[in-house]
């Protein structure tokens, strides 16, 4: 990890960066280059961020192989990369919410750019770092994290708050183990699924782990964990009326599964919905807008009247300032970080 730097006349006019030349197999169309030009000329409002750390999530090696490029299309070659953390190096003159020096975090979305030595981007991507994380840690944030913060505090309604039930489809994933800690720190009953290798990872959180939904009291501490290899949690948990299912997982079993657990009027909220592998064609857009017309008519005539709603992170600044604020300063929520790489190496 290279020193702070807040001197603009220190900033090199190279950098290394990670580039994409088309789409495809990443180890085709990703190689590591050492002269990509550190974008120095900054509109207004954009800050230029020495980057320190840079997570990989789902979404970047979707953008890669070419899986959502319907959606989001790119001029080669470009660098990839949407979440990082780092030093303020550079400021436009509207600059008003960073100064020269300051560590911060953010999501560069789909548009990218992370995988490099500095980023250009608008303030508003941004966030002060959380004090108490590492690079590396902060870096593991702002898109698994904003997501989660997003469905069970926007999207579900009412929000998920103390008393509310919470079952969550995929608890050792990024956004999964975000949301549990986030549903757990407002006072939520959480449940979850993940297979038996992963419950460990669970315990790091501090959990307690049960698999007996009969043991469940009040205790915010413990956890209850379905091993979806060996048992559906509809079945497991029917009739048992939860506010809310989180879906990290995708695929229309966890829809059927949760059906059999929701309350009257509670609410399925999936950021995959169906199709797992996320192709983005004009048919899986047809097919997934029919299916969810037929939910959502559901949710309005059936008798059960469950809601569906497939949720994309729409990003908001403050919300990154509140998830430090009040959930990871005070250590109510905590990144997980298996490994790390070097990418110089």
């Amino acid at each position: 990890m290279a020193e702070t730097t807040t001197a603009t006349s220190s900033i090199p006019s190279v950098m290394q960066a990670a580039q994409q030349s088309n789409y495809g197999e990443i180890r085709s169309v990703l190689t590591l280059h050492d002269d990509v030009p550190v974008p120095r000329k900054l509109s207004s409002k954009e800050i230029l961020v020495r980057i320190y750390a840079a997570s990989i999530n789902p979404i970047d090696w979707k953008l890669l192989n070419g899986n959502l490029s319907l959606i989001s299309r790119f001029s080669f070659p470009h660098i990839p990369g949407s979440d990082m953390a780092g030093v303020v190096v550079d400021i436009g003159s509207a600059v008003k919410r960073f100064k020269l020096g300051d560590e911060v975090y953010g999501n560069a979305g789909i548009s990218g750019g992370s995988y490099a030595e500095y980023i250009s981007a608008n303030e508003s991507i941004f966030a002060l770092k959380p004090k108490n994380l590492t690079m590396e840690e902060a870096a593991a944030v702002p898109l698994a994290c904003e997501t989660s913060y997003q469905a069970l505090f926007s999207k579900a309604s009412p929000a998920v708050g103390a008393g509310s039930k919470v079952f969550i489809c995929g608890g050792s994933s990024a956004t999964g183990f975000f949301a549990i800690q986030l549903a757990k720190a407002v006072g939520a009953q959480v449940a979850t699924t993940c297979s038996q290798r992963n419950f460990s990872l669970l315990e790091k959180l501090g959990y307690k782990i049960t698999q007996n939904k009969d043991e469940i009291n009040n205790d915010q501490q413990q956890l209850l964990v379905i091993d979806y290899n060996a048992k559906d949690f509809g079945q497991e948990l029917s009739g048992q009326n939860y506010d809310v299912v989180y879906d990290c997982v995708g695929g229309e079993q966890q829809w059927i599964s949760a059906q059999q657990i929701l309350k009257q009027g509670g609410q399925f909220i999936t950021i995959v919905g169906d199709d797992t592998k996320s192709i983005v064609s004009v048919k899986s857009i047809a097919s997934t807008a029919s299916t969810v017309i037929g939910r959502k008519l559901s949710s309005v005539f059936g008798s059960n009247r469950h809601g569906y709603v497939i949720h994309f992170l729409n990003q908001v600044p403050e919300e990154l300032d509140d998830i430090r604020t009040n959930y990871i300063e005070p250590g109510k929520v905590k990144p997980l970080i298996d490994t790390i790489y070097d990418w110089r190496k």
